[in-house]
């Protein structure tokens, strides 16, 4: 491949460099681009002088500031709804920004962790009511890095003004039962490039008690993990049904798969794995757990540039 015709492929990202520090995923994919002789970029979505039209492909990897600035974010979501090289497309990234399309995929007959909604103090009490779990989870359904997310003793008054706040903010209430495996087991992550499961990764619990975080810091511990049988059948499930949605909403052709996917489950008190969150459009993918998972990435992305240029030959 000669230097003239090296594909451009930008990744979206975000001014605030502050923020970026934790990308752990950045060396894997300089590294595996630079070998597949991809020209790759980092843009900012903010960066009003970027012509996203003129990349070969488009994929959004970490534009974590969206939450802080989340009319922007929309704005800017909304002016790439037509650009087809985007990945994953924007519109799925509108419906996956808000959690409460787990309600959804529960109504899909899929396993997640039981939830409730709040809009208003009210809801929120009687959500808060109605947990028998000896701790609940209380967060907003729009949310990264978990902000204005904390885990309380069943009662505490500490989980009302949390949720108070959080509708204060603008944003609608999640309440949830505390799974106590999260304790000692943490959450289990997948991550699936173009449709099939390439690795997953075991995250260590980072709320502690009465909404602060262990260690008093946001710090995910990673370390390498193998699904049971339970947890991929699951995984499965959930990405079939996640990619009916997007089919049927044209958000993909419909012999197509999503570029990325990582889907977090826990272990219920009953034994049973379910979707704790599916994470489309800014996960980190963790790959320094798989060494072989960088370069499955540039090929999903590579086999997309050659759909492309197939296109544009045609």
């Amino acid at each position: 491949m000669n230097q003239q015709c090296r594909p451009r492929v930008a990744f979206v990202t975000t001014l605030d460099t502050a923020i970026l520090h934790d990308d752990f995923d950045f060396p894997f994919h300089v590294e595996a681009f630079a070998a597949a002789g991809i020209d790759l970029t980092h843009a900012a979505w903010e960066d009003q002088i970027v012509r996203w039209d003129e990349f070969d492909l488009v994929v959004v990897r970490s534009p974590w500031n969206y939450v802080d600035r989340l009319v922007a974010f929309r704005q800017w979501l909304h002016g790439r709804s037509a650009l087809r090289t985007m990945h994953n497309p924007a519109g799925l990234i509108e419906w996956n920004m808000d959690k409460r399309y787990l309600a959804e995929l529960a109504a899909l007959g899929i396993s997640v962790v039981p939830t409730a909604y709040a809009s208003n103090s009210a809801e929120l009490a009687a959500a808060l009511k109605e947990i028998s779990a000896p701790q609940v989870i209380v967060k907003p359904s729009i949310s990264a890095g978990s902000r204005l997310t904390g885990r309380f003793t069943n009662g505490s008054h500490l989980a009302m003004e949390l949720g108070q706040r959080v509708l204060d903010a603008g944003f609608t209430v999640m309440v949830q039962p505390f799974a106590a495996s999260v304790e000692a087991d943490g959450e289990i992550g997948t991550v699936m490039i173009d449709g099939s499961i390439s690795h997953s990764f075991r995250k260590g619990p980072l709320l502690d008690d009465e909404g602060t975080l262990r260690g008093g810091e946001y710090c995910e511990e990673i370390s390498a993990a193998q699904l049971t049988d339970a947890e991929r059948a699951l995984v499965v499930e959930v990405n079939a049904a996640v990619e009916h949605i997007v089919r049927d909403r044209r958000w993909i052709a419909p012999d197509s798969h999503l570029l990325y996917a990582r889907y977090d489950l826990v272990t219920l008190d009953d034994g049973s794995p379910a979707l704790l969150e599916a994470e489309l459009f800014e996960p980190s993918l963790f790959l320094m757990v798989d060494p072989t998972s960088p370069a499955r990435f540039v090929a999903a992305v590579e086999s997309r540039l050659r759909k492309g240029r197939s296109a544009d030959e045609n």
